[in-house]
């Protein structure tokens, strides 16, 4: 017996790998880097990868012991990739849903982050915990206070690398082609019109606000960037709409853009209009200055309480090159940068003749109640609409209490609600009602106030009423209804006589049944669900095929990046080129180059590459990190066909170097 109970757990093991296996879902938990400055911050990933459409639930925090929980986000993924299958290739849905945390630490040292419990599909994964080492503070340093050091004219040949000479004529090109480009925009706005409004010049118009009743604007000609803010409305009812644009203001070159801190927005019901998942500049002349902007989002708020709501700022870290006294783009350096915080004055509702029947709804509404038929069969659900529909926050909306006429029942109610990017919405209520009785009914109008801000007054809106025709049901049981005019005789009962039934003696199995009890049959299927264990195995483990080297591992990825070339799709190329700086960087120092930033991987490789071709390493990957990620109107040449695979061709050959340097060890 002890072997039999040994056996069935081997087996019960053996089958939820496979079932594992055949869900495909994968949990993990990462970090954009593990090595800080007390103040800096870093986001820790959570994610699960499917091929299935399994359900994932919001992971469960760990305690966060000496770190600082700043935001939290979610996104969802769907991608489609060519896998092997039994007729060729064929293609796999892969789904991934991410959820992502904004950490700061709270003291030096080493820290960790205990592992995340995520539920997907019913089961329980739980993330590997996360260590992190913090060290002693210290920003960047501000390039205005600095001192400035006199440059002369620098000519190939004379103390200078030839690539830093290239560099320089690449970056005065740009500011060149940048100069020209917005000479020619500002006459175009001259010939269409003196006056006209900068956004419409430029992404983010569908969401300007026309009158601002508050705007931040830069100052300083001199800051890296700026974040500007817009409210249509400083006062305003209790579930009143308020509108707000967050903008981004630049005369430099943004790198990078992580958004450090989402308003919280406590005391508002939040509806998106619009939250850009990359940014696009357009240009914007603010007190004589140019400046480059871009809309960083734009919110449909509602205030839940009387009082004074807070609309919190909108933090944001971003590297940044500058211009110098010269005209030419200084080196990069990270600034962080807050928006104003706004205070809403909100006033409450009226009490003075506020009506019984009013529904919550702030704003202009219609309200309509249908229901499809007029005649219906008796004791058999129909269904009864109320919709409302106007300008405001229609989900705040409650359905008021109705009176329903002798004979209709009501079971059940459900709704259905949607806010639109130009301020309109929708919520209608679905009642399922059962008439009791045949006849005539009539459903009285619904009678609804409202309150509306412009005028500050409540109004009222009314349906008309409904008239329903009942009839015999064929399908129901006898005596199951009654008429309105008047009451049958209920039907005679059944008698049914009390009588157990006859107790059965013998069973015989079916044929059919008598097949799953021979032996061969469950040895078939054990061996058959084995043998696609060990093939699958095989597959994801690489048994018994030979590992193949740093340079067959880069050849492949190289071909990646000449298909992307031909396609010009240089944001491919320099995530691939940077992915196979971190490979080998990391193979050459003995490290997981993804966990660690390349300027640590340069500290571990060997003093005569660092010594040889530190430089140019450190070149190559910002060229191609710039490419992956940098927004376009900042990358000038750098993203021409041409340009591209030269800079390809000068990463090649310090990569052949880093691979011939780990052979030969």
């Amino acid at each position: 017996m002890t072997k039999i109970g040994r056996f069935l757990i081997f087996l019960t093991f053996i089958l939820n790998a496979v079932m594992a296996m055949a869900a495909g879902t994968t949990v993990n938990a990462t970090v954009d880097r593990n090595e800080m400055r007390l103040g800096d911050t870093f986001t820790v990933t959570v994610s699960a990868v499917s091929s299935e459409d399994v359900d994932m639930q919001e992971p469960r925090v760990p305690e966060l012991d000496g770190f600082e929980l700043l935001n939290t986000w979610s996104s969802t993924a769907v991608a489609q990739k060519l896998v092997p299958g039994p007729g060729g290739m064929q293609f796999e849905t892969q789904r991934r849903k991410e959820y992502s945390y904004s950490l700061a630490p709270k003291r030096q040292g080493t820290l960790s982050i205990s592992s995340f419990e995520v539920v997907v599909g019913g089961k329980v994964f739980r993330t590997q915990p996360i260590v992190i080492k913090v060290g002693t503070g210290g920003g960047a340093p501000n390039p205005r206070q600095m001192p400035q050091r006199p440059q002369a004219p620098q000519f190939p040949g004379m103390n200078e690398d030839p690539f830093e000479a290239m560099d320089r004529a690449e970056e005065e090109m740009f500011n060149q082609l940048l100069q020209q480009r917005q000479r020619l925009q500002q006459q175009i706005r001259q010939q269409q019109g003196a006056g006209m409004p900068d956004e419409q010049f430029g992404m983010g118009a569908s969401s300007a606000i026309d009158n601002p009743a508050f705007r931040s604007l830069p100052t300083n000609p001199n800051d890296a960037f700026f974040i500007g803010v817009e409210v249509d409305k400083t006062e305003v009812y209790e579930g009143e709409q308020v509108t707000v644009n967050w903008y981004i203001y630049t005369r430099g070159q943004m790198e990078t853009l992580d958004r450090l801190k989402f308003p919280d927005l406590r005391g508002f019901w939040k509806e998106i209009i619009e939250e850009v998942p990359s940014i696009q500049f357009y240009e914007q002349n603010v007190g004589g200055i140019p400046w480059k902007k871009a809309l960083l989002a734009s919110h449909a708020l509602f205030p839940i309480k009387a009082g004074t709501a807070t609309i919190d700022s909108y933090k944001i870290k971003s590297r940044v090159r500058t211009l110098s006294q010269l005209g030419m783009m200084s080196k990069p350096y990270e600034y962080t940068k807050s928006s104003a915080s706004i205070p809403i004055k909100v006033k409450p509702l009226p009490v003075d003749g506020r009506p019984s029947d009013f529904s919550g709804a702030v704003g202009q509404f219609d309200v309509h109640a249908t229901i499809e038929g007029q005649s219906f069969p008796v004791n058999q659900p129909l269904s009864l609409k109320v919709r409302f529909e106007g300008a405001g926050n229609a989900k705040l909306i409650d359905l008021p209490a109705m009176t329903l006429p002798t004979g209709l029942e009501q079971y059940d109610t459900k709704s259905d609600s949607k806010f639109f990017k130009n301020g309109r919405s929708y919520k209608e209520f679905e009642m399922l009602l059962i008439p009791r009785q045949e006849g005539d009914m009539v459903f009285p109008g619904l009678s609804v106030s409202m309150f509306d801000p412009k005028s500050g007054k409540y109004y009222t809106k009314k349906t008309e009423p409904i008239t329903l025709k009942i009839v015999n049901n064929p399908n129901a049981p006898v005596g199951s209804s009654q008429r309105i005019s008047g009451a049958q005789q209920p039907a005679a009962a059944k008698v049914v006589e009390n009588k157990l039934p006859d107790v059965i003696m013998a069973w015989q199995p079916s044929a059919q049944a008598a097949v799953m009890a021979r032996p061969w049959l469950w040895i078939v299927i054990y061996a058959g669900i084995i043998t696609a264990l060990l093939v699958k195995s095989q597959r994801e483990f690489g048994w018994g095929r030979r590992r193949r080297t740093l340079k067959e591992q880069v050849a492949k990825r190289y071909k990646v990046v000449d298909q992307a070339v031909g396609k010009d799709d240089y944001r491919t190329v320099g995530a691939e080129m940077t992915n196979i700086f971190y490979m080998v960087m990391g193979q050459v120092a003995g490290e997981s180059g993804a966990s660690q930033k390349i300027e640590d991987l340069m500290t571990q490789i060997p003093p005569s590459l660092r010594r040889d071709h530190g430089d140019e390493i450190t070149k190559t990957f910002e060229v191609f990190q710039t490419l992956s990620f940098a927004p376009d109107e900042m990358l000038g040449s750098l993203k021409e066909k041409a340009t591209v695979k030269q800079n390809i061709e000068r990463a090649k050959k310090v990569i052949s170097e880093l691979i011939s340097s780990k052979e030969e060890k």
